[in-house]
């Protein structure tokens, strides 16, 4: 599910959406999986990846590292790239979705937890304060304008 919404969003997915994606909690095991053997081919490391079962992680990482020369990893250039284009993703079909204020908000949230944000998307909405009676909002310009400013995110090589 969440690769089919990275390709409609217009990213090809690879191997660093991959390994971040499944970080992030988004993509499961077989989801991986499913994806290593419609794209292969695969190098011994990608087939181990196939049959890990508790080494799933470390056969991914491996099999990135065989397939690609190297490893996304939190922090670098190749995951913060990665992290992007899962986050313009998640919010572009956000912003497609019929949602209020308040829901979007709620959905702005979820991402930013989610994938692990950095502090550049606090300003996308305002959170709720129950005790004040007030719901969360999201600011449909700054969430724009923030999509805008980071549209030419692309694949790295």
């Amino acid at each position: 599910m969440w690769l089919s919404l990275l390709e409609r969003q217009g990213t090809r997915v690879g191997w660093d959406e991959l390994v971040t994606g499944h970080d992030f909690g988004l993509l499961t095991r077989e989801e991986i999986q499913d994806w290593l053997l419609a794209h292969g081919p695969l190098g011994p490391l990608g087939l181990a990846a196939l049959e890990a079962g508790d080494r799933f992680e470390a056969a991914l990482w491996e099999a990135s590292r065989e397939a690609t020369g190297k490893v996304p990893r939190p922090g670098g250039r190749r995951w913060a790239a990665a992290q992007d284009r899962w986050r313009l993703a998640l919010l572009k079909d956000a912003m497609d979705a019929p949602l209020g204020a308040e829901a979007l908000a709620l959905a702005v949230e979820a991402i930013y937890e989610k994938v692990g944000c950095p502090e550049d998307m606090l300003g996308l909405w305002k959170r709720g304060c129950p005790w004040e009676r007030k719901v969360p909002v999201a600011d449909r310009s700054a969430i724009e304008r923030f999509m805008q400013d980071r549209n030419g995110v692309g694949i790295p090589s």
